[in-house]
């Protein structure tokens, strides 16, 4: 048997672990209840790949874990994609718009209690080859139109892995960031990399220094952002202090700036 993708997520141990999207705090158990009725929504319109507006939401994280769960390819559209854009990424995938296509609408609002009411619970939850296909992420089209790349669950997964070894990532860690949740980064690593791994996530809305100070105060140990968000951080040297308490600070997308480096030490 293949180790599912999101086997912290399936943890029965782990059920109690906390995943929080800007103001709604959903538990693993009651994640998996709703991404199960998402999953179960997807198979009966067997559908194999779907695209999603990855709003910065908790409906984001539900649609995209249940496609998971089911086996369907995600296309996450960038939240502020214009509309050339956007025609663009649905025309050239081929994916159905989730939730457009679900029954009544498919809004994952409420699917926890409609599970619970309708026994969906109990839907068993595919054995998805490693080689399936996870994600169809779109380049930003700086030269030229953005194409679409494909990632299989196998490469997600080792990615997961090798930076869970190289980080010490553990369950007994709270990621916080306030990231988009269309690409790689805030996604991909963002999202899926607790939910492996077994651990809490904290995405913390708009990233400010005060956003990420609480989140800090509130017991979460790793921290991701962008250059960016960094030097904003440390403009606030009350909100940096407060990450003292944090293992681990990740600087991704782009090189993070020496002076900012090592403001961030100091403070």
């Amino acid at each position: 048997m293949t180790v599912p993708l999101l086997r912290g997520l399936l943890d029965p141990t782990r059920a109690d672990a906390l995943v929080r999207v800007a103001d709604t705090t959903l538990s693993y158990a009651a994640l998996l209840t709703s991404a199960t009725a998402v999953a179960e929504a997807m198979a009966r319109e067997s559908l194999s790949r779907i695209a999603i507006d990855a709003t910065p939401t908790m409906d984001t994280v539900i649609s995209v874990v249940g496609a998971i769960l089911a086996g369907v390819e995600v296309v996450p559209i960038p939240a502020d994609a214009g509309p050339g854009e956007r025609a663009h990424i649905l025309n050239d995938s081929g994916a159905d718009l989730w939730p457009a296509t679900a029954p009544n609408g498919g809004a994952t609002e409420g699917a926890a209690e409609r599970a619970a009411e309708s026994g969906r619970a109990a839907y068993r939850l595919p054995e998805v080859s490693p080689d399936a296909g996870a994600f169809v992420l779109y380049t930003s089209g700086t030269t030229g139109l953005p194409k679409g790349v494909r990632l299989s669950r196998r490469a997600v997964a080792a990615g997961l892995d090798a930076l869970a070894d190289a980080w010490a990532w553990t369950a007994d860690d709270v990621l916080a960031h306030g990231l988009p949740l269309f690409h790689v980064h805030g996604l991909v690593l963002g999202v899926l990399g607790p939910l492996r791994i077994g651990g809490g996530l904290r995405h913390v809305g708009r990233p400010t220094p005060s956003a990420y100070a609480a989140a800090a105060h509130a017991g979460a140990t790793m921290f991701f952002a962008v250059p960016t968000i960094w030097s904003r951080v440390v403009a606030e040297p009350e909100s940096a202090r407060a990450l003292r308490s944090a293992r681990l600070l990740v600087s991704g997308s782009a090189a993070l700036p020496v002076p900012v480096f090592e403001g961030l030490r100091e403070l």
